[in-house]
């Protein structure tokens, strides 16, 4: 199969799923988070933009970024990826960017619907996101392995050190002073070490120069919770991954499903909601709106 046939197959699942009464698959899903003895949440674009911090909608492109849209753009994720950009420009993008989605975005409604549908239970979350939803929400932070980081943090970009500092202030300066129109930013406003006066750099993972101590610190708990879980009846909650980085949550979450006979898998997603057929026994596919699903599933389960 083409990767278009492919792409096609998952469409053509989406619209069935979506046109469908989730109901039945929805109290499946409760009834399996509520017989765990292990839940491993896999959180990823999806879920966000389901509350709508959607890097790919125009709508919150012309709510949010009314002059990035002035200036033509069609979504986020265009803006922050066009190659004709000034470097100041891009900077200035990517500092607006990150007072949106990390520090000014309200907490999104799904993520505490979630928490209400796993807490006090035996739960542990690995996420690609870089917003902190979970933590603004109020996920256990020792139960939450991010190991990508979120946009808060700045590093050296030497590195001289491996200190590493919150990134709010030097984002509003950024922002207040940069041009309105095109989002070209002051070269002064840029930060820098404090040590050495390198430029600094965000502390995210892709970097050579990556400082890593804070993201891995719940690394070591997470695959303890992972060994354990693989005795255990388990379920996999993949919330919005799609194929950015599927080799992190999605693949792993179906293979374990696959290989673990105690294992469930629930998948949410809007676009790509189906799973291989070998494990559609032992699982939940859920298309459509995933914050209505959340909403309903902690509805379900209050009763």
């Amino acid at each position: 199969m083409t990767y278009a046939e492919r792409m096609a197959a998952y469409a053509a699942r989406a619209a069935e799923l979506a046109a469908q009464d989730p109901t039945p698959a929805l109290e499946r899903a409760v009834s399996l988070l509520e017989r765990a003895g292990h839940i491993i949440i896999g959180g990823a674009a999806g879920l966000s933009a389901a509350g709508g911090l959607d890097y790919q909608s125009e709508e919150v492109l012309r709510r949010d970024f009314p002059a990035l849209h002035a200036l033509g753009y069609h979504t986020l994720w265009e803006a922050l990826w066009d190659p004709s950009r000034t470097y100041l420009q891009k900077q200035g993008m990517i500092a607006a960017e990150a007072l949106w989605a990390r520090y000014d975005f309200p907490v999104i409604q799904a993520y505490r619907d979630l928490l209400a549908l796993v807490e006090g239970r035996n739960y542990f979350v690995l996420s690609s996101n870089i917003d902190d939803q979970f933590q603004k929400a109020g996920f256990d932070p020792d139960r939450i392995f991010c190991p990508q980081n979120s946009i808060a943090d700045f590093q050296c970009s030497v590195p001289c050190c491996d200190a590493l500092w919150d990134g709010e202030a030097i984002y509003r300066t950024i922002v207040a002073h940069m041009d309105p129109v095109t989002y070209a930013c002051r070269e002064e406003d840029l930060p820098r070490c404090p040590h050495c006066g390198a430029p600094a750099v965000r502390n995210m993972r892709g970097r050579d120069v990556f400082v890593s101590w804070k993201v891995m610190a719940n690394r070591a708990p997470f695959e303890r919770f992972w060994a354990e879980a693989a005795q255990d009846d388990t379920v996999f909650l993949e919330l919005g991954v799609g194929f950015n980085s599927p080799g992190l949550i999605r693949h792993p979450f179906q293979r374990m499903t696959a290989l673990w006979p105690r294992a469930s898998l629930i998948r949410m997603n809007r676009d790509y909601p189906s799973v291989p057929k070998k494990i559609r026994s032992r699982s939940v596919e859920l298309g459509g709106d995933m914050a209505l699903h959340l909403h309903r599933m902690r509805l379900l389960a209050s009763r």
